[in-house]
């Protein structure tokens, strides 16, 4: 996955580098004086767990305006997660989350505002947002999967009875709707779909075969 600079980071904003704040962190402790030390002085504060010494938390105030917008988890050096107040309101509105290796693995925000974390985009291989997972009851638990290519949305699934599995699934081509699929029995397969074409119903499918071959088709006049 790729890091600072990556389609996720342009995407959803940048990134803030937890390596960077440490290594300021650092700087702080034994460099000689300069701006650079001066300002991570200001902006940057470490907390440590009183018993073991290990590193718990950095806060940064990323802009020197004297207000924290940065929240950086550790176990020791090892980055947990980072929250990030954007607009400086307040409140929380994106949340990184890390690998054990230290590398990227998610970055979660609010599509409902409040603090609440209700979305989570991951990466591809390619750099390009490749899925992002949402909780429409703002519960963390998922039941939208968005799926993209080259920046384009092209796949979506929901689970619209919420019990833990899709049952809708919903194709795009050039950016409109292609064909919806819906379960209705239960059995975590699509019996009916409707086909568009250009973003409009021009069939409806059902009676799939074992294979997901529909066997009857109704076209719709225009």
């Amino acid at each position: 996955m790729a890091t600072r600079g990556s389609t996720m980071a342009r995407r959803l904003g940048s990134p803030r580098s937890v390596r960077a704040l440490a290594a300021s962190l650092v700087c702080c402790l034994s460099c000689a004086p300069d701006p650079a030390q001066l300002r991570a002085e200001r902006t940057i504060e470490a907390e440590y767990d009183l018993e073991t010494g290990r590193l718990q938390l950095i806060t940064f105030d990323s802009d020197d305006n004297g207000v924290i917008d940065t929240w950086s988890y550790m176990d020791g050096n090892i980055p947990l997660r980072t929250e990030i107040d954007q607009d400086e309101d307040g409140t929380v509105d994106r949340w990184e989350y890390y690998r054990e290796n230290r590398t990227l693995e998610k970055v979660g925000f609010s599509r409902g505002g409040g603090g609440v974390v209700d979305a989570w985009a991951f990466e591809g291989d390619d750099g390009e947002v490749a899925r992002i997972e949402v909780s429409t009851l703002a519960n963390g638990t998922v039941d939208r999967w968005e799926h993209y290519e080259a920046g384009a949305l092209v796949r979506v699934e929901e689970d619209l009875d919420f019990d833990g599995g899709a049952d809708k699934w919903e194709t795009r081509e050039a950016g409109r709707v292609a064909t919806v699929a819906f379960d209705q029995n239960g059995d975590g397969r699509p019996e009916r779909r409707l086909v568009y074409d250009a973003g409009v119903l021009v069939a409806i499918e059902s009676e799939p075969d074992e294979q997901g071959v529909y066997r009857n088709r109704v076209d719709v006049t225009r």
